[in-house]
């Protein structure tokens, strides 16, 4: 059952509208429905959180949404439009890979928080040169400036001394910090709208908060929508305005997150909030 106060219908105050998105994988028993026919949108400023269990498509609609699926898998149907402020609607589902729009979405207009850090660093470069690199790719600066903007950005997530952190690299840093490293690269070219994977899975439960945290503040510094994608319904109080819950790679359930955390309507919902040992501490 889905909750009316977040209508799969496009809305005008949508930064992203995801229609009907499917998407499959070969397997040798046949094609397997990773994303079913899935619809939601991403309101302007605000944070839509999409909760399930590991195993419920939850990944996969996020790579999806920046064309990351590759072989064997696909995506075979829908529409991902991004309505954005600077380059007007596209259309991400409907762009070619060698797109130069494609590459100007992603990390420029749309970025992403992997799950692991190290996996999203490179082990042979400087943390400096990771971040100015997208700097480059994005905005039209000179070397010297985005190395400015690159050390303020370390600055900004929290990172100490970050003009020699700028000259480390990431296998030198705590995973903390990387994850940190992480979020500046991801929002130092200042993205409409923020994919955040399971942000704070790696982390131990203090960092988990401190994350978080830094998440939000620069969210609201910069403006930006984020697409939280989480296992955790703890998570989802803390930190987003609107919950879509996705089981078997269909959305089963989506609204408010006070309406949902209140009211849950669907069986599904239910037994994932049952399962916390704070449910009640989550509903009030």
């Amino acid at each position: 059952m889905l909750s009316s106060d977040l209508p799969n219908a496009p809305v005008s105050d949508a930064v992203l509208e995801v229609e009907n998105l499917s998407t499959h994988f070969r397997t040798d028993d046949g094609e397997v429905a990773a994303v079913d026919g899935i619809s939601f949108n991403v309101r302007r400023g605000r944070t839509l959180a999409l909760v399930g269990e590991s195993g419920s498509g939850k990944s996969v609609t996020s790579h999806s949404i920046l064309r990351l699926i590759q072989p064997p898998g696909r995506i075979s149907g829908g529409r991902i439009l991004l309505r954005s402020a600077r380059m007007g609607d596209i259309d991400i589902a409907a762009l070619n890979e060698r797109s130069p729009m494609l590459y100007k979405v992603r990390g420029g207009l749309v970025s992403m928080i992997f799950q692991e850090p190290m996996t999203a660093l490179s082990p042979v470069h400087t943390v400096g040169d990771q971040i100015c690199e997208a700097i480059l790719l994005h905005q039209p600066v000179k070397k010297a400036a985005a190395r400015d903007i690159a050390i303020d950005m370390l600055g900004k997530v929290g990172i100490p001394d970050p003009a020699h952190r700028f000259q480390q690299y990431p296998h030198e840093l705590s995973g903390g910090m990387r994850q940190r490293v992480v979020i500046a690269m991801a929002l130092v070219c200042r993205p409409e709208l923020l994919i955040a994977d399971e942000p704070t899975t790696a982390l131990d439960v203090t960092v988990q908060a401190q994350v978080l945290g830094l998440i939000r503040s620069l969210q609201r510094e910069i403006g930006c929508s984020v697409l939280l994608i989480t296992h955790d319904f703890g998570v989802v109080a803390q930190m987003a305005d609107d919950v879509a819950v996705m089981h078997r790679g269909r959305l089963v359930e989506q609204g408010p997150v006070r309406a949902v955390l209140k009211n849950p309507q669907h069986a599904y919902t239910k037994a994932l909030l049952d399962a916390l040992p704070s449910r009640h501490a989550l509903r009030r």
